[in-house]
């Protein structure tokens, strides 16, 4: 193969790189943005198959939220000797998950649940119905509220946003949810950020894999 023909296919290749890559993040993108929870559906539908093919330990700890449960690889080797499940959807938002919860939350009968989300729904960019941190609460209360009346004896943990560079949204909301938490018996607020933050505050993008968010 000559160089132009080498250069000319590597192009090609290239091209379709870019397109494909295009076309997966537009498709996370508007999926992150829906107000339609059942654009989640392959994701259900591959846990639920996931499920049937190897049945998830009873009596496990939930991870259940969006991208920083969904790409956190290491979970199980970090909670040992603890038996983790974790379903994580990349995008979701609080609402995504009241929507589901009969399919990726009780099914499982988790002793404890650890839920991380709500940062999506607060984002103000171009093609996101944006949530206040007022609404995102009434989000979170929805969620808790749904996971109660399934599992009443489950305790629920939320898990804090990561760090932002855009913190007033972000630190508004957890403060409510905070509030909740301490004014409710079985409901937990848990906030390991610290560690995700560079000295400014922001999120270190080096822990980051993935993301199109200010959140």
């Amino acid at each position: 193969m000559n160089r132009r023909v080498l250069i000319a296919t590597s192009l090609g290749s290239l091209l379709l790189l870019v397109v494909a890559g295009g076309w997966i993040l537009d498709r996370e993108i508007g999926r992150t943005f829906s107000d339609d929870p059942t654009v989640w559906e392959p994701e259900i539908a591959a846990f639920e198959r996931d499920d049937r093919e190897s049945p998830p330990p009873r009596d496990a700890i939930l991870f259940v939220g969006s991208s920083s449960i969904r790409f956190w690889d290491g979970l199980a080797e970090d909670m040992e000797p603890l038996l983790v499940i974790r379903r994580g959807l990349g995008g979701a938002k609080l609402l995504d998950l009241v929507h589901f919860t009969d399919r990726v939350i009780v099914p499982y009968s988790p002793r404890p649940i650890v839920s991380q989300a709500g940062g999506n729904e607060l984002n103000d960019v171009p093609g996101n119905r944006q949530r206040t941190p007022e609404e995102a609460q009434a989000d979170f209360r929805s969620l808790v509220a749904r996971i109660r009346s399934r599992l009443p004896e489950s305790p629920i943990y939320y898990l804090a946003l990561r760090p932002s560079r855009l913190p007033g949204a972000r630190d508004l909301f957890l403060r409510l949810v905070r509030a909740d938490c301490e004014s409710q018996s079985g409901l937990h607020s848990l906030d390991a950020s610290a560690g995700l933050a560079l000295a400014d505050g922001s999120a270190d993008p080096r822990l980051i894999r993935f993301g199109i968010a200010s959140i």
